[in-house]
C-alpha cells in the first residue's frame, strides 16, 4: 500500500520540479519571468558626432617697419615666416574629415577678396556607409513551455547579432580608412598652397578690422568650431569702424613684436579687450620667439573641438 502511494506522488512531484525550473523564476502574475533572463548581443551603432573646425589665417603683408613697428624684422620676414610656420604646423593639428581653412593677407583694405591668399577649402568626407539591416531580437516567452524555443531563438540571434556587428564595424573601418587618406591628400595640397603663396608689400596701412571681418563671414556661414590665427604686430592704422561677430572663436595672435616693450604690452592689453568685446574667447599671444609650428599647433589643439 505504502508503494502504491508513493508511486502516486511521484509525477505530480517531477512536475512540481519541473515549474521551479521553469517556471515563475522572477516572481508571479505580471511580472513573472517564466524563463532565465537572456543575455542579447547588441545591435546599437555607436554614432559619434565630431564638430568640424573651421581655420582662418590673416597674415600681415602691411608690415612696413616704420616708426610704429617693429624694425627688428624687415620685410618679408614675417609673411614669409608665417606662411611656413602654418604649412609646417598643420600636420601636426589633428584634422579630421569637413574640417576646414582660408587664408587671407591683412593690408590696407583686408576686406577685398583679392586678399585672400588661400580660398576656403575643406577636408572631404567619404560617403555615410549603408549598414545592413540589424536583426531583430526573439520576443520573450508568454509561458514556460517556450523556455527551450526562446533559449534557442536567443542563440540564433546573438549569432547574427556578431556577424552583423562585424559587417558594420568593416563598413565603418573603410568609410574612416578614406577620411585619413582625404586628410593626407587635403595636408599635403593645402601645405604646398600656403608655401607657395607670394606676399606684396602693402606701404599704405593695415586695416586689422577689416580682416577679422573675412574671418567673421567665413565662421557665419560655416558652424561649429571656429580658430583664428594672426600673424601681425596688431598695428591698425586705417581705422575702419566695421566690428565683425567674432562669437565663441579661439583666437592665437602669433609672430606678435613691437620694439617698444611697453608698446608691446599696451597693444596686448587693449586687443585683449578688443577680441573679448567681439565675442571671442580670451586670445593666446605668442612671442616672435615663441611662434614655433610645435606651439602653434599645441595651442590650436588645446581648444574645445
Amino acid at each position: 500500500m505504502a508503494n502504491s502511494a508513493r508511486r502516486v506522488l511521484a509525477p505530480a512531484l517531477a512536475s512540481a520540479l519541473s515549474f521551479a525550473a521553469c517556471g515563475a523564476i522572477g516572481g508571479s502574475g505580471a511580472n513573472a519571468t517564466f524563463c532565465p533572463p537572456a543575455a542579447l548581443e547588441s545591435v546599437t551603432v555607436e554614432a559619434r558626432t565630431v564638430v568640424p573646425v573651421t581655420y582662418a589665417v590673416l597674415i600681415d603683408r602691411a608690415y612696413t617697419g616704420d616708426s610704429k613697428r617693429s624694425a627688428s624684422y624687415p620685410w618679408p620676414q614675417l609673411p614669409r615666416t608665417a606662411l611656413e610656420t602654418v604649412a609646417a604646423a598643420l600636420p601636426k593639428l589633428d584634422l579630421r574629415a569637413g574640417d576646414a581653412v582660408v587664408g587671407a593677407w591683412i593690408s590696407h583694405n583686408s576686406n577685398d577678396t583679392s586678399e585672400i591668399f588661400l580660398p576656403f577649402s575643406q577636408v572631404k568626407r567619404a560617403s555615410t556607409p549603408e549598414l545592413p539591416v540589424a536583426p531583430t531580437p526573439p520576443k520573450p516567452p508568454v509561458n514556460k513551455l517556450e523556455c527551450n524555443e526562446y533559449a534557442a531563438n536567443v542563440q540564433s540571434f546573438n549569432d547574427a547579432a556578431r556577424a552583423w556587428r562585424a559587417k558594420v564595424h568593416e563598413l565603418q573601418q573603410r568609410a574612416s580608412d578614406e577620411d585619413q587618406r582625404n586628410v593626407t591628400t587635403f595636408i599635403s595640397a593645402t601645405s604646398a598652397a600656403i608655401r607657395g603663396a607670394a606676399p606684396a608689400q602693402d606701404p599704405v596701412g593695415t586695416d586689422i578690422f577689416g580682416s577679422l571681418a573675412v574671418a567673421s563671414g567665413v565662421f557665419a556661414a560655416n558652424p561649429g568650431s571656429h580658430r583664428l590665427l594672426v600673424f601681425s604686430d596688431m598695428t591698425d592704422t586705417i581705422g575702419n569702424p566695421v566690428r565683425p561677430d567674432l562669437a565663441q572663436s579661439e583666437v592665437v595672435v602669433a609672430l606678435y613684436h613691437r620694439d617698444d616693450a611697453n608698446d608691446q604690452g599696451r597693444g596686448q592689453k587693449d586687443w585683449d579687450a578688443m577680441f573679448r568685446s567681439l565675442g571671442a574667447r580670451a586670445p593666446v599671444f605668442l612671442a616672435w620667439a615663441a611662434t614655433t609650428p610645435d606651439k602653434l599647433a599645441e595651442q590650436l589643439k588645446g581648444a574645445v573641438r
